[in-house]
């Protein structure tokens, strides 16, 4: 089995969101569970997308499969208050086949505590590797997620993957 992977640590992203746009800066509602609603996760699959589109890259297209992953993932650390790409010996070329996708090439990007998309995605675009997952060519598949540990804080996931 041919695996390539690239995995990366803390980043900054901004997105925009389908339809309706969240605007860069503004920041994501919570729910009463606490978690940010789906605007925000939408945004910023958005804003990566029209830096991709920037690059001159194909749009990479939701994968449900891959949001699961990195719900999980996202849930995980904030749970645990602790940003990292391996939580119980376990990565992303772990999850994402746990999540059922089979993948040819797979990447991670994470951060803790941006409040908005833009910080979210701008720091990833300012950071070499998260930029490198971001606007890779190898990818077609994303996956974005967002959790809050107890005191609000948020720990963005997002995972990339091309299928079999």
């Amino acid at each position: 089995m041919n695996r390539w992977v690239v995995l990366l640590a803390v980043g900054v992203v901004g997105c925009s969101s389908t339809g309706e746009r969240l605007p860069r800066g503004q920041m994501p509602q919570r729910d009463t569970a606490g978690h940010f609603d789906a605007d925000a996760v939408q945004a910023v699959i958005n804003f990566t997308n029209e830096e991709r589109h920037k690059a001159r890259l194909p749009l990479l297209t939701v994968d449900p499969r891959l949001t699961d992953a990195a719900e999980r993932h996202a849930d995980r650390m904030a749970q645990r208050d602790r940003l990292s790409h391996s939580l119980d010996g376990r990565t992303v070329v772990d999850r994402v086949p746990s999540a059922g996708y089979e993948y040819r090439t797979v990447g991670e990007n994470i951060t803790w505590n941006q409040r908005t998309a833009t910080e979210v995605v701008d720091g990833w675009m300012a950071s070499k590797g998260h930029r490198r997952n971001m606007l890779s060519g190898d990818f077609t598949h994303i996956g974005v997620a967002v959790a809050t540990n107890a005191k609000g804080e948020p720990y963005w996931v997002q995972v990339f993957g091309s299928p079999k």
